[in-house]
């Protein structure tokens, strides 16, 4: 009940910004929940209240059955392990020479590897890679985490003992107890282990405190790859992840020009950013560096993956250039509500 009054409060407030009022918002719902299977949750993320959108631009998205029955036709099961696991994922990105963030190695405690083939098992093996390479930032990976769960990004200090932390953490601890209390190594979590990655000063400015990421949509056609949506996933507060679903926001990209439009969050209020929200900075109208590259690779990337025709590629931008840090084979349907992409036209049906 009290969701209720909250969706018929939202389509008030829509009214009086000059948007489509609120019965024709509530009948437009109901309609394309009833025929389409949209509920009203995605129709206001989505801003489908706007007055510029056709009834046709609303009944061109795919429910959320139609979009997985969609996605299963372009990505046969089958085929999807081998990108879904980040370990193979990331082997098949290097033999095509394919960019991705340096791997360092699997951290597990009976069968870890770091890249060379020396053990990776304990954090005396963990500290022996850290002092080899001289890093002061790492980032571990659960293999099949997604949404932004299953990542730790660590700071380390060559003390004796070697000392390790959470990247905005105050104050460090050895790092024997960094692999007991957050990797849980002896309890047998698996962890691929990568150099930190750093971003360009022109994304950074955007928010410094997280990897602020391009999700790309790319489609296997026949007559080769095509990009249908872009966006920029950007962190807030102490976060150090940018995903939408942990808080983050997200500015669709202009495809023909990479420049930024206002941000939006995840919820059905969809509230716009022309501004960073926590500090300020500038979203709206800003070029992203590199934005050919950022295209072509997402495209090739998907190009070195037999028969897997469409995925959400995370892209992040650094001062030589993008590199892909991961393909997503069943990317969140969402995508198309931040950015306006009709669904339906963007993925083919066969």
């Amino acid at each position: 009940m009290r969701r209720d009054f909250a969706f018929l409060e939202l389509c008030a407030q829509r009214a009086r910004e000059g948007h489509l009022g609120m019965w024709r918002q509530l009948a437009e719902m109901a309609l394309l929940y009833v025929r389409h299977g949209v509920g009203p949750g995605y129709y206001q993320m989505a801003g489908f209240f706007r007055r510029d959108l056709t009834w046709k631009d609303k009944t061109l998205q795919l429910s959320a059955t139609q979009y997985r029955r969609r996605v299963n036709a372009l990505n046969p099961l089958i085929y999807r392990k081998i990108s879904q696991h980040k370990i193979p994922e990331k082997a098949v990105l290097s033999l095509f020479s394919i960019p991705t963030p340096r791997f360092l190695g699997r951290l597990q405690a009976r069968s870890g590897r770091d890249h060379a083939g020396r053990p990776l098992q304990s954090a005396a093996d963990l500290e022996a890679l850290v002092r080899r390479h001289g890093l002061s930032k790492l980032v571990f990976k659960q293999p099949e985490g997604h949404g932004g769960k299953g990542v730790q990004i660590a700071r380390v200090e060559h003390a004796q003992p070697m000392l390790c932390g959470a990247i905005n953490a105050g104050q460090l601890a050895p790092l024997v107890e960094y692999c007991d209390d957050t990797l849980c190594l002896h309890e047998g979590e698996e962890w691929l282990v990568e150099e930190h990655f750093t971003q360009h000063p022109a994304v950074a400015a955007i928010n410094p405190g997280s990897v602020n990421t391009v999700r790309i949509w790319v489609v296997a056609r026949g007559d080769g790859m095509q990009v249908v949506l872009a966006y920029l996933r950007i962190g807030r507060g102490h976060m150090f992840v940018d995903n939408a679903s942990s808080g983050g926001i997200v500015a669709p990209i202009d495809m023909a020009t990479g420049r930024l439009r206002p941000a939006q969050d995840a919820h059905a209020q969809r509230q716009l950013y022309a501004r960073h929200p926590d500090h300020g900075a500038a979203i709206d109208g800003v070029l992203l560096p590199c934005w050919p590259e950022v295209q072509d690779l997402a495209k090739r990337a998907l190009a070195a993956f037999p028969l897997l025709r469409f995925a959400g590629l995370d892209v992040a931008i650094g001062p030589d250039g993008p590199v892909v840090l991961e393909l997503n084979v069943s990317p969140d349907r969402e995508a198309a509500a931040f950015t306006g992409c009709a669904t339906a036209e963007a993925l083919p049906s066969t």
